[in-house]
C-alpha cells in the first residue's frame, strides 16, 4: 500500500491538522488492523460499508471504510509526525 496524494482539509484551533489520505489500493480489513497496532481500533463491520476508527494517543486519528481508497487523519502534532512515513512504516513491516 502506497501513499498516492496527501490533500489538506482542515487546520484545527489546537494546532492539528486535518489530511484526506489517497492510497494506491482499496483499504482491506488487514490493512486497518495494521495500521492499528500501535493504538486503539474501532472497527464496525455491521455498518453497509464497514467503517474504521483508528487513535494513536497523541499522534492521530483515522477514519475510513473499508473497500475505499481514502481515509481522514487527523494529525494532533504535525511537526513531529507525518502520515507518509507512517504508512512507509507500516508497509516496511512486509504487510501490504
Amino acid at each position: 500500500m502506497k501513499v498516492v496524494a496527501v490533500t489538506h482539509v482542515e487546520d484545527c484551533f489546537d494546532g492539528s491538522l486535518i489530511k484526506e489520505v489517497l492510497l494506491s489500493d482499496s483499504i482491506r480489513k488487514e490493512f486497518i488492523f495494521i495500521l492499528g497496532k500501535n493504538g486503539d481500533v474501532q472497527y464496525f463491520s455491521n455498518f453497509a460499508r464497514p467503517f474504521f476508527k483508528i487513535r494513536v494517543k497523541k499522534l492521530f486519528d483515522i477514519k475510513g471504510i473499508e473497500g475505499n481508497k481514502t481515509m481522514r487523519v487527523h494529525i494532533k502534532n504535525p511537526e513531529k509526525y507525518s502520515i507518509e512515513d507512517f504508512i512507509h512504516n507500516v508497509n516496511g513491516s512486509k504487510h501490504h
